[in-house]
């Protein structure tokens, strides 16, 4: 390679770890080039010192060249000093797109008007910074998608901090609460410090949360009263340390799920579980007593002569037996249908 003619230049732009060269600002072409250039771009030295600017450019991003340095009068032998480009994308012999920041100088170079490039590759910096916005949007999609799933359900959560304020509520948390108290929570807020709720609620709240912030992950059922209807409202609420990753609790995180119906439903299958349990035991007792009777008058009746003058009482006492039969299975009946007849069913207890 020719040395540039500027003592200690041409050492520093030989070995330079960026690509570098000196260009004819008249014809663009490339005059001279330094190892780094020839290493990243794949040309020789003699196939470089063929091209112009142009040539290392695609040939849709040649007008944007000419466009670039018409408009900042960069080829202009009166540009003096440092000129920052900006980004470019670049070819390779190969044809492989590499992205670089340029930066040039003016420099006179074998009795020409020239300027010296420094073309500093961005290329695994662009990637890295267009691969964090996709992890940035990725995130930012996740959490968006997974707002829109906490605010659509009907279970509430919320969190306090470790002075018991509110740091997040999910919308059905919110209108709860408003509902409830007739005041919207709002983040700041202590929890449960506000109109609406009695001493007695305050104080039950404030050790609710006392027992999480020492560390107790923990479930209670608690229950209010809807203001509007009067309905007693249960509320199976959880309650978790909120911990950082040394293991410092900073806050709770509760979730409240509305289990009304759910009691409901399991207080209608207790009672029908008695009524099946009376069942059982009018079949099993009740009914046995007068099948039994039933059976044993059947057994002594004179089945040979029909108008023995004793059948008359047997059956006298079989229209008793079948009576007392048909109250029994009246009484099945309304159990089953019904789950009433108390009284009936007391009067049919064994002693």
């Amino acid at each position: 390679m020719q040395d540039l003619p500027l003592n200690g230049l041409g050492f520093f732009f030989d070995d330079h770890p960026s690509p570098m060269w000196v260009y004819d600002i008249a014809s663009l072409r490339i005059l001279k080039v330094n190892n780094a250039a020839i290493r990243s771009y794949g040309y020789n030295e003699e196939e470089f010192l063929s091209l112009t600017i142009r040539d290392l450019r695609s040939k849709e991003d040649v007008k944007e060249l000419e466009n670039h340095l018409d408009e900042n009068s960069v080829n202009q032998a009166a540009t003096k000093g440092i000129v920052r480009s900006g980004m470019w994308k670049h070819r390779t012999k190969a044809g492989h797109a590499v992205y670089v920041e340029i930066t040039s100088h003016d420099i006179q170079y074998k009795d020409t008007n020239c300027r010296i490039v420094v073309a500093a590759d961005v290329t695994d910096k662009l990637r890295y910074q267009e691969e964090a916005l996709l992890r940035e949007q990725e995130l930012i999609g996740t959490k968006n998608s997974l707002e829109a799933l906490i605010n659509n359900t009907e279970d509430q959560i919320w969190s306090v901090d470790k002075e018991t304020r509110y740091v997040y509520m999910n919308q059905a948390y919110r209108s709860r609460v408003a509902h409830l108290t007739g005041v919207a929570p709002r983040p700041g807020d202590y929890s449960y410090l506000h109109s609406g709720y009695n001493e007695d609620s305050v104080n039950a709240w404030k050790g609710y949360y006392a027992r999480a912030l020492a560390g107790e992950a923990y479930s209670i059922v608690s229950e209010s009263v809807a203001p509007d209807t009067g309905e007693t409202l249960s509320f199976e609420v959880s309650f978790n340390p909120i911990c950082t990753s040394k293991n410092e609790i900073i806050g709770v995180g509760c979730f409240a799920r509305n289990i009304t119906e759910r009691l409901k439903t399991e207080k209608a299958i207790i009672e029908q579980n008695d009524r099946l349990r009376h069942i059982a035991s009018l079949t099993s007792h009740e009914l046995r007593r007068p099948v039994a009777s039933l059976l044993g008058l059947i057994a002594i009746m004179d089945r040979v002569n029909f108008f023995n003058p004793d059948n008359r009482e047997i059956i006298e006492h079989l229209l008793t037996v079948g009576n007392e039969i048909d109250e029994v299975i009246r009484l099945i009946v309304d159990k089953t249908f019904m789950g009433q007849g108390g009284n009936s069913w007391e009067k049919y207890q064994s002693p």
